[in-house]
């Protein structure tokens, strides 16, 4: 009878989804490939992705059924110390995306440099028209006590490789990003997608074992009301900044919500409004977070939704890359909620 009765909700479940033609993931990327050739030739990495970030999911989830708490005892470029699960989700998307056959390279935070993606699959024939940038998981220090983190990937056109050391040719702008996205593992494990001047939005089916449609043409209000920086932090900004986080205190209806992980904080921006902030300090002056896998692929999602990304001075996405692992300080959000900070800045 329990058994009959289980059956039923399942069924009652998958019926209500009334998953139509461009509901899955798969499904409605295949229903834009008919009308984006882009979107086409990204099919084989989009689904890549996607693949690489449910795995990611299920890894997560079991962390510690599967021991993966803990360190490894490495450090990584960025002189931070490496949890098990940053390895594994690292060579599960480097893996993933260069077996698509449709990238010659990749960057990771993990990696001192740019990997080839015929070196990952040794074989010559993987090299592609795409290079993609990724952050295999950001806010891994939240993983041991189970608050959210994400992994966030931007996709840009093949760049002209010189002979030797390949780390002096990628200068890409953010502004050349074709594709940017991001994967939130949280309550909820959401794949948020960003091309052709749209954001959609999927959600993990855990019943399905697939990433659903359920929001599309996303847009950021133009004004907010959260506020999102390190506060801790207070002590070693800058004078200006310290001025605007004084009065904007004291305008009533903001809310603080900082998560400590890029894409937690991102997503909740992205949704509510507001502003999120990393400036520089004194132990960070060019700013903590990274130019090439974080603050360009959220900067193009939070420009293509109609808000506004700076480093205090400039465009985000203006920045000319001079090294793949550079920093930045990083402001975006809500188009009124930044202009207003520019004022102070």
């Amino acid at each position: 009878m329990l058994l009959k009765f289980l059956f039923l909700i399942y069924l009652y479940t998958i019926n209500s989804l009334k998953i139509v033609p461009d509901k899955t993931f798969k499904q409605f990327i295949q229903k834009e490939a008919w009308e984006n050739t882009e979107i086409n030739d990204l099919y084989p990495v989009l689904y890549s992705i996607e693949s690489a970030c449910a795995d990611i999911n299920r890894l997560i989830r079991r962390v510690s059924v599967n021991n993966l708490i803990g360190l490894q005892n490495n450090i990584n470029i960025q002189g931070e110390e490496q949890k098990k699960l940053d390895l594994i989700s690292n060579e599960i998307m480097k893996n993933a995306i260069c077996c698509s056959g449709k990238v010659c390279g990749v960057v990771s935070e993990e990696d001192e440099h740019i990997s080839r993606c015929s070196d990952i699959t040794n074989n010559i024939a993987f090299n592609g028209e795409y290079f993609v940038v990724f952050d295999p998981l950001d806010g891994s220090s939240n993983i041991d006590c189970g608050l959210p983190t994400g992994t966030i990937f931007g996709i840009y056109k093949k760049p002209k490789f010189q002979i030797g050391v390949i780390d002096k040719s990628f200068t890409h702008k953010g502004a050349n990003l074709i594709l940017a996205g991001y994967c939130l593992y949280s309550a909820s494990t959401n794949l948020v997608l960003c091309y052709n001047n749209k954001i959609n939005m999927f959600m993990y089916d855990d019943l399905l074992n697939q990433f659903i449609l359920t929001d599309t043409d996303i847009k950021i209000p133009k004004k907010g009301k959260i506020i999102s920086f390190n506060e801790a932090n207070y002590n070693s900004w800058n004078n200006n900044f310290k001025t605007y986080i004084n009065n904007i205190k004291k305008i009533k209806g903001y809310t603080s919500r900082y998560m400590g992980a890029l894409v937690a904080d991102t997503h909740n921006i992205l949704l509510n409004g507001g502003i999120f902030g990393y400036p520089s300090s004194d132990s960070a002056p060019e700013g903590k977070l990274r130019l090439v896998y974080e603050a360009n692929p959220l900067s193009y999602i939070i420009e293509t939704a109609g808000g506004k990304a700076i480093n205090g001075s400039s465009r985000i996405l203006n920045l000319h890359v001079d090294k793949i692992h550079q920093r930045t300080p990083l402001f975006y959000g809500s188009y009124d909620e930044v202009s207003l900070l520019e004022t102070f800045l």
